[in-house]
This record gives structure tokens, C-alpha cells and sequence, in this order.
């Protein structure tokens, strides 16, 4: 695994060699799914002790809820990248199975459970320690974001920045697995692999922005 963050182009060279195998790719977005699910629970609950207990109720419910779907969107999301990738490279007569694509695009979340591994436990700590204020039905149904308001108002604008400078240290870096990813996966050039991989890739970098930051 060293080699897929030195030299991904040998990485995959050596793996395409070999049977598909999607174990160690689905461990990659398994971790990443977890920490994106417990970060959206953490963030849910939080904000459920800003409402009315009878609400507040339903809002722990809606908790768990969010969890599974925010775990269920990162697989989701793998699924689409591959599928992308393996159509666009279609267009520059690409050769090989899907499942080899499936495979390799699963190494490229790597960046991202890293990335994810930085910024959830940041936001979290900023996000726990928020003092919310208390609010009735009436405040709620005035302004559906004042809690959003609430918490994003005592996050540091100097953590913001250095997020938002992560985020897109850790998207390029997908970038260049992608592109070698498709490179090898699919027997096309570097420039053609780079095009299969920028779209899906400014795709994913848009949900993890939204998957960090969103809140409720």
C-alpha cells in the first residue's frame, strides 16, 4: 500500500496484474463511511439539545437516519466514480472490465479517509463545545438554519481556511490516483486517464465539502 501514495502508476501497474479483488479498496471507503456516518450522528445530536424535549425526540431518531444514509452516499458515491470513469474512458477506447475499474477507484479514497481522519475529530471538537441556544417551535419555523447559524458563527475562521486547504490538498491528490487508476485499469494515456478522472473527481470533492460542513 506505501507504493499507492509514492508511486500509484507502479502501484496499479502491479495490481492489474493479478485478479480483481476489491478487499482492500472496501476496507478504504468502509473506514471512510464510518467516520462520514459518525460524524453526521455526532453533529445531529448536538444539535437536538438546542430543541424542545418533545422534538428533540425525534431528532435523535432522525440521527441514526442520517448516519445510514450519509454511510450508504459513500458507497454510493464509489459506484458512480467507477462508472463514470469507466464511461468516459470508453470515448478514448478503453479496454478492460468494469470490475477491474470498480477496483482501482476504491483506492482513490484513500486521500479522503486521511483527509477525513484530520478535519471530522477538528469540526467535531468545534461543533460539541458550541453553546446553542435554547429554541421553541415558533424560532425554528422563523429560520430553519438558525441552529447551522449557531454553531458555524463559533467555528474559527483561521480552522475554515485551513479545512478548505486540506479539502483541496486531498482532492488533487485523489486526482492523480484516479488517473493512474484509469490509466492502468482501462490501457489508456496519462492525459486520457486525467480527463476520466477530473469530472467524478470534482464531483466527490463537492460532497465532501457538503458532507463536512452540513449540518442537520
Amino acid at each position: 500500500m506505501l507504493s499507492l501514495i509514492t508511486n500509484p502508476d507502479k502501484f496499479f501497474a502491479k495490481l492489474k496484474a493479478k485478479d480483481p479483488n476489491l478487499k482492500k479498496p472496501a476496507v478504504i471507503v468502509i473506514l471512510l463511511a464510518v467516520m462520514v456516518a459518525y460524524y453526521q450522528f455526532r453533529v445531529t445530536l448536538k444539535l437536538s439539545t438546542a430543541l424542545p424535549q418533545d422534538i428533540a425526540r425525534f431528532f435523535v431518531a432522525g440521527a441514526y437516519i442520517n448516519a445510514i444514509g450519509s454511510a450508504i452516499g459513500i458507497f454510493a458515491t464509489w459506484l458512480i466514480v467507477a462508472a463514470i470513469m469507466h464511461g468516459l474512458s470508453a470515448f478514448f477506447d478503453g479496454s478492460g472490465e468494469f470490475r477491474r475499474t470498480f477496483e482501482f477507484a476504491g483506492y482513490g479514497f484513500l486521500p479522503s479517509l486521511f483527509g477525513s481522519a484530520i478535519t471530522i475529530p477538528a469540526s467535531l471538537s468545534y461543533i460539541e463545545n458550541a453553546a446553542l441556544p435554547k429554541l421553541d417551535v415558533k424560532e425554528l419555523t422563523t429560520d430553519p438554519k438558525i441552529l447551522a447559524k449557531a454553531i458555524l458563527s463559533q467555528i474559527p475562521t483561521e480552522y475554515s481556511h485551513s479545512a478548505l486547504l486540506l479539502n483541496i490538498a486531498v482532492t488533487i491528490w485523489g486526482l492523480l490516483i484516479w488517473t493512474f487508476a484509469m490509466k492502468n485499469a482501462r490501457e489508456i494515456s496519462v492525459g486520457k486517464a486525467f480527463v476520466c478522472a477530473a469530472i467524478p473527481t470534482a464531483i466527490f470533492g463537492g460532497y465532501q465539502v457538503l458532507s463536512l460542513i452540513r449540518i442537520g
